[in-house]
């Protein structure tokens, strides 16, 4: 096993706290190698398996593997016939294994594009598993689901109601090579195009079936109509995880910003693409490209929308079905400013992190993170987490930042003991340095499994959030006022984390009661006020409207 440099980090990124102020210690990890760069190739999906093995989708190349994290011995358990890969958001999506794999039923479920008269499609299938290294007897559940060369998505899990939910994306129309189609998220399956199994109105949506790809009964009445679809609205969701608490949690990809993480609740809409992130008119409008009369001979652009590209606001969808993302990644202001020159270029500037996968932390092997969500990042090459409250229903606080090595992660699990973590690697792509500024010259570890391992000892105290803040006004412009409620308080350290994550001292010396802070110094955007007290870390959003 080769060994990476080792990294002790103290992830919450603050300032640092005199010794006599810090109520917890903050885990660290070392990182090394399970066996070599490429030992797995365009890998889109990880689980760690019952057999203690890693269970690997090589997107591709359509195989299946499993690997010995000990000894980095792999087995290819299947090479699908029929994949059809010639894009980087295609070919095997996702794999699942059956929620009672160990009871007998050695069910493996995926999702991958095939072609089908010159047309790519995709396909939900279930084979079995063959001790000691093989997938056999496949059993097709649903097939003839749209399918592109973007935004495929294609994330499946086994719910706890013994179902299969699938995410299918809104196929990458509307932007890019794709600009003139049309993005059919809030498109609605009619009862004959169910009937004919015409999945067209497909795209965009989050789909519920039984384990034999049948409509569930109790799936919503959408416009009148059952058909396999849950929840419609979304662009590119590629993160999807129940918690113990039985919500399903998602993770989705904004177009610039807004990245959102969402509660999945059946019969809702998410918005996309009338809506990016909240529905507050703030940095997004829906561009509808394709339905300009004259789109073929128009040149795309990622922000803008010329003369005879019709526009809406956010604020004009008003379905009752409407359903806001319970957090976003990382939220800006209309004049948000994707040409800062303190980023390298536009690509840099836009705050969004391209999540990946999500993962419900629920161990207590490192009691601070409880109860958290971990999102893999693409685009920023970090994982983070946010902290979900006592109801798993809201995220306490803001995002922190772990296990950043210059990759770009692509799903991240836990082993059953808690403290390890295995994260999976691009083989290429663009990845910013630790700042987000800048791009880097490749990713350090193409195609690997990195292993994070928790060193000890981690404090059992447990880091307090605290809620006892009040902000006005907020939005701000020149200044605001902090009341901090707790009572004697003296010259707590406190900071504003931009969407960036870059920290900016507050010379205010904060005490109990009524604290006034200047904002002249500060551009528009979204920032995390961070405090420390005796009781712990207090936080609060202030939006910031330069002027």
């Amino acid at each position: 096993m080769r060994f990476l440099p080792f990294f002790s980090w103290v992830f919450l990124a603050l300032s640092p706290w005199s010794p006599s102020t810090v109520v917890a210690q903050t885990p660290s990890f070392t990182t090394t190698q399970v066996g070599t760069n490429n030992l797995v190739a365009r890998a889109s999906d990880l689980h760690y398996g019952p057999d203690d093995h890693l269970w690997v989708a090589e997107r591709a190349a359509g195989r299946v593997v499993r690997i010995d994290p000990a000894t980095a011995a792999r087995t290819v358990l299947l090479t699908l016939p029929d994949i059809y890969s010639d894009a980087s958001q295609d070919g095997l999506l996702s794999l699942a294994l059956h929620d009672s794999f160990t009871l007998g039923k050695p069910f493996v479920y995926l999702s991958y594009t095939y072609q089908e008269n010159n047309e790519r499609r995709q396909r939900l299938a279930r084979y079995t598993y063959q001790a000691p290294g093989s997938l056999t007897d496949p059993v097709t559940l649903l097939e003839d689901l749209p399918a592109s060369n973007d935004h495929n998505s294609g994330r499946l899990v086994f719910g706890p109601d013994a179902k299969i939910y699938c995410t299918i994306g809104d196929q990458g129309n509307n932007q890019n090579r794709n600009f003139c189609a049309p993005i059919r998220s809030q498109d609605l399956p009619t009862q004959e195009e169910i009937d004919q199994e015409n999945w067209i109105n497909y795209p965009g949506k989050i789909l519920r079936m039984n384990q034999d790809g049948s409509i569930p009964a109790d799936n919503p009445l959408l416009n009148g109509v059952r058909s396999h679809v849950f929840t419609y609205g979304h662009r590119n969701a590629q993160g999807l995880a129940f918690g113990s608490n039985g919500l399903l949690y998602s993770d989705e990809h904004g177009p610039n910003t807004d990245d959102e993480v969402n509660i999945i609740n059946g019969g809702k809409n998410y918005g996309w693409p009338r809506v990016v992130g909240f529905r507050d008119d703030q940095a997004y409008d829906y561009c509808n490209w394709s339905s300009a009369a004259d789109c073929a001979s128009l040149t795309y652009v990622n922000n803008g929308c010329p003369a005879g590209v019709p526009l809406q606001e956010e604020s004009t969808l008003t379905d009752t079905n409407y359903q806001d993302p319970i957090f976003v990644m990382f939220a800006v202001p209309d004049d948000y400013d994707y040409d800062n020159p303190a980023c390298q270029n536009a690509y840099t500037c836009r705050p969004n992190v391209a999540p990946s996968s999500l993962l419900v932390y629920e161990s207590d092997a490192i009691p601070d993170w409880s109860n958290s969500l971990l999102i893999t990042s693409l685009k920023r090459g970090k994982v983070y987490r946010l902290q979900l409250d006592a109801s798993g229903t809201a995220i306490v606080g803001d995002t922190t930042e772990y296990f950043y090595t210059g990759n770009r992660y692509r799903d991240l699990v836990v082993a059953p003991d808690g403290k390890t973590f295995y994260a999976i690697t691009d083989q290429s792509g663009n990845i910013t340095d630790q700042s987000g500024l800048n791009l880097i010259s490749g990713v350090r570890n193409p195609g690997a499994i990195l292993k994070f391992s928790l060193t000890p000892p981690v404090s059992v105290a447990g880091r307090k959030v605290i809620h006892d803040l009040r902000i006005w006004p907020n939005p701000a412009q020149r200044e605001c006022f902090v009341e901090l409620r707790s009572s004697g308080e003296t010259n707590v350290p406190a900071e504003l984390i931009n969407s960036k994550g870059q920290r900016i001292p507050i010379a205010t010396a904060f005490q109990s009661g009524v604290n006034r802070v200047s904002l002249q110094h500060l551009p528009s955007g979204v920032y995390t006020l961070r405090l420390l007290t005796r009781q712990g870390f207090h936080y609060e959003r202030v939006v910031v409207r330069g002027g």
